[in-house]
């Protein structure tokens, strides 16, 4: 597919799907474009920015009614085919992928997390292998781009402000087209 062609698909999708819900208390549109801005905020790449903004894309990828009422539960692994399948960097598909990963990891490390968790992220915990052993930890902490998957798991957290009136997904264009275009 040609740049302007995913680009045009992307928009299509949060267009027809993006006002869903998927357990949180904000639609799939607002979600993203508040991740999204978070990692606009924190200065990262436009690889980092269009994972943080597409990081659940599989969500409405999935059929009505085909999936839970929290999404689909293998949605990062989906994502991330997707992504490459598009054409985004690998970078951005990794980040899309381990982000519940870094969820996983952040329940099994981080004292405190799995409290601060929305009810909907506690509920797929489960669904999606629990908190990290010991072993998957370590191994985890050995991904290039670790402090990155949780650095976009805190912005998937924090990216459920149901009282933020945003949902101009317009403003991503650019980040999605350098992150097409960023391909290794």
């Amino acid at each position: 597919m040609r740049k302007e062609e995913v680009i045009a698909e992307v928009y299509e999708l949060f267009r027809t799907r993006g006002g869903e819900s998927y357990g949180e208390e904000v639609t799939q549109r607002q979600h993203a474009v508040q991740v999204g801005l978070l990692a606009i905020g924190n200065h990262e790449s436009a690889e980092g920015v269009a994972a943080a903004f597409l990081h659940d894309i599989a969500h409405l990828l999935t059929e009505p009614g085909k999936s839970g009422p929290f999404g689909s539960p293998n949605h990062d692994a989906l994502g991330g085919r997707w992504a490459r399948e598009r054409g985004f960097s690998e970078t951005t598909a990794c980040l899309i992928e381990n982000h519940v990963a870094a969820k996983r990891y952040l329940t099994a490390r981080e004292e405190g997390y799995f409290a601060r968790l929305s009810f909907a992220s506690r509920k797929t915990l489960v669904e999606q292998g629990g908190p990290m052993s010991e072993e998957e930890a370590r191994a985890f902490e050995e991904d290039p781009l670790f402090s990155r998957h949780l650095q976009l798991r805190r912005w998937d957290e924090a990216g459920k402000d149901d009282s933020a009136d945003l949902e101009d997904v317009e403003q991503f264009r650019p980040y999605l087209a350098r992150a097409l275009g960023a391909r290794a």
